[in-house]
């Protein structure tokens, strides 16, 4: 018979993590002497210990391996409780690697900038909303802006507040043209059927905004041209975790662009669809 701290150094463990499988039942000392309370082992306790340390390792919790003692799971069981904890650990990896990708662009983008004071990547999913916008193809970014604050104003007065929620631009640029392809205009808080003349012979015409599983987010403040390195944030971001843009880039105007702070100042979140590459 070996005392509990012989046995521990036998087996490689620490006295304290015995006492706590003695404390739950999962390995119990062969004697415990009644008068001084002292814990004494068998050498033969030790297949047992490192079943349960090997069961362990594999990512099986205490609750998990106590029946596997005491055969009360067949090794078809046994199987599919590995299987489940395999493919938990793979998922944990896929996690792990997105995460180091993460922190890899972070890494770039703080070296390129020379400090901390660069963008935040988030990732997150976007459901499908109403949308109520015109399109337009804008000559350059002036007249862009021009048509922006446009539809901020004058469909800003004309859409109830109540069913008007967020100003969104959408780029959908995909084609080789000089101009800018954009869908200005208003995310709703409920579908409509209703359209809104605005001025001159624009009108916002209802239709949705497409759910997106996986988008690319940042939040810059206003539309000067320093604010648009925050492109660049995202574009070492995606190329970083191995991405590429799957869908139309849409600015999410999260504050008032007419009155205070106005569209210099408001915050805006830049939103890419984006998806692994092939």
């Amino acid at each position: 018979m070996f005392r509990i701290g012989e046995f521990a150094q036998i087996a490689q463990v620490s006295g304290r993590q015995l006492r706590f499988y003695d404390q739950i039942d999962l390995l119990r000392p062969a004697r415990t002497d009644p008068q001084t309370g002292y814990r004494y082992y068998s050498i033969r306790q030790l297949p047992r210990l490192n079943r349960i340390l090997a069961l362990k390792e594999l990512g099986l919790s205490l609750d998990q391996i106590a029946p596997l003692l005491e055969n009360e799971i067949s090794p078809v069981e046994l199987r599919g409780m590995l299987i489940i904890k395999r493919s938990q650990v793979e998922q944990s990896l896929r996690e792990e690697e997105a995460r180091l990708r993460h922190i890899e662009s972070r890494i770039a983008q703080i070296d390129r900038e020379d400090g901390m004071d660069g963008y935040d990547v988030v990732v997150k999913s976007v459901p499908a909303t109403p949308f109520l916008a015109l399109k337009c193809s804008c000559q350059d970014m002036e007249e862009a802006v021009h048509m922006i604050r446009a539809v901020a104003d004058d469909g800003g007065r004309q859409v109830r507040i109540a069913l008007r929620d967020k100003l969104v631009v959408v780029a959908r640029n995909d084609h080789e043209d000089e101009k800018l392809e954009l869908e200005i205009g208003f995310s709703l808080t409920r579908p409509s059927n209703a359209s809104v003349r605005i001025a001159g012979d624009h009108v916002l015409k209802p239709s949705e905004l497409p759910a997106v599983a996986t988008m690319a987010t940042i939040v810059r403040v206003g539309t000067d041209p320093t604010s648009h390195s925050s492109f660049g944030a995202i574009g070492t971001w995606i190329e970083a975790n191995g991405c590429e843009i799957a869908g139309s880039c849409r600015e999410v105007f999260l504050e008032p662009v007419v009155g205070s702070p106005g569209l210099a100042a408001a915050l805006v979140e830049i939103q890419f669809p984006v998806r692994k590459a092939a």
